[in-house]
């Protein structure tokens, strides 16, 4: 017990009466025996060698299950002893994201936004479509590590293998009640290296969609989709030159499109003109979405946390991180299937609803108004007071 302890307790004695019980210190490392903290590390060891993450409350309810710590033990306490004995939750990485909007990206936002709630108001139903990636080394940013011993040591932490491990790309689409029947598919990647854009084409998620997903949607629903490659294929008739378009194509463009080409126009002249007088774009999967009788949605740059299918990413990622224990592509496949059972409507459900809260907090940062009825007003006679009235107050 330490001196300052001491000094409490005699203060606590001398300005309190006699029946006022002096409250127990709580328990610190010196509480506990060599026995006792040798257990303690020991069962952390051993849930490194396990390769099983574990948080603080887990933990603490571990050592009481085992009884090595009583059961009247605070989770605080708990912690204390654990820094105590060189064990630290450390942050392994960390991403920062930083948005500069452009006024398009915000003109883009706010049309997102009344569609949204245009199509609500229709009783559309909001499809969230998106594809993220599961790998075979999949860990927590923070992880409980022991400093005492040599960062190579089994018995440092938990320890994933090390490279990037193997790759599965998952496509979905879901709603406010749970995933689309039939929409969820899972393959392999070719390559663990670079972005998994890489690993779909328009092709393949075109074959997807009309394959998978359309056929299971009910009519009218609108669909959300963000801006990767594979979504923004335009069509032939949208397309417009570049800077690798040749002087004669240049030309042809142009003349295709009834402009009237100055005399001795230069290649850059064409070129400038060709972007002046560019096509508003037209997407080959937002024309098949509207084929099969639905609508679409395209999210501005930047913005995951407007489609509710992030949310549920998040949540099956979590479960990979803290279940992987062998890190091998059967146990990841397995793993997956786990976490796609337990997203039950309700995950879904909590998902589409803080999406729907991020909606509420752009409608009023970006000073959004809904559009309200004219009022008019009949100015016909002298009398002012009399004929000025609202439209809606005519019977």
């Amino acid at each position: 017990m330490s001196v300052s302890r001491v000094r409490d307790i005699v203060n606590t004695t001398t300005t309190s009466s006699p029946s006022t019980p002096v409250p127990p210190p709580p328990p610190t490392l010196a509480a506990f025996d060599n026995f006792t903290v040798g257990a303690i590390r020991r069962h952390i060891h051993i849930k490194f060698f396990e390769k099983q993450h574990f948080t603080l409350r887990v933990i603490a309810a571990d050592l009481k299950t085992a009884g090595i710590i009583p059961e009247d033990t605070s989770d605080t306490t708990v912690w204390r002893i654990m820094h105590t004995m060189g064990f630290q939750y450390r942050l392994s990485q960390r991403k920062m994201y930083v948005r500069r909007e452009s006024m398009d990206v915000v003109c883009r936002r706010i049309g997102a936004l009344r569609a949204l709630q245009r199509h609500r108001e229709e009783g559309r139903k909001v499809v969230y479509v998106d594809e993220t990636w599961f790998t075979t080394r999949m860990g927590h940013s923070r992880e409980w590590v022991d400093t005492t011993q040599a960062p190579f040591n089994t018995t440092y932490s938990r320890q994933l293998p090390p490279g990037e491990g193997e790759r599965f790309v998952v496509v979905a689409a879901g709603t406010d009640e749970g995933f689309v029947d039939g929409s969820y598919l899972c393959y392999p990647a070719k390559t663990n290296q670079g972005d998994y854009h890489g690993e779909m084409n328009g092709e393949l998620f075109m074959r997807w969609l009309t394959m998978q997903l359309l056929p299971s949607l009910p009519e009218p629903s609108v669909l959300v989709l963000d801006n990767a490659p594979y979504h923004s294929q335009l069509t032939e008739e949208s397309r417009c030159p570049t800077t690798a378009t040749r002087k004669a194509d240049l030309i042809r463009w142009l003349e295709q499109h009834n402009i009237s080409i100055p005399p001795a126009a230069t290649r850059p002249e064409l070129l400038f003109l060709c972007q002046q007088n560019r096509p508003q774009p037209q997407y080959k999967i937002d024309n098949t979405i509207r084929m099969w009788g639905h609508d679409v949605i395209r999210l501005p740059p930047g913005h995951p946390e407007l489609n509710a299918i992030e949310q549920v990413w998040g949540f099956m990622k979590r479960y990979v991180r803290s279940t992987l224990q062998r890190f091998t592509r059967t146990e990841l496949r397995a793993t997956l299937d786990g976490a796609r059972q337990l997203v039950h409507k309700d995950v879904w459900a909590g998902a589409v609803q803080h999406s729907r809260k991020y909606e509420e907090e752009y409608w009023k940062t970006d000073n959004i108004h809904e559009s309200v009825e004219p009022i008019i007003i009949n100015i016909a006679s002298d009398d002012e007071d009399d004929d000025i009235f609202l439209d809606s107050d005519c019977e």
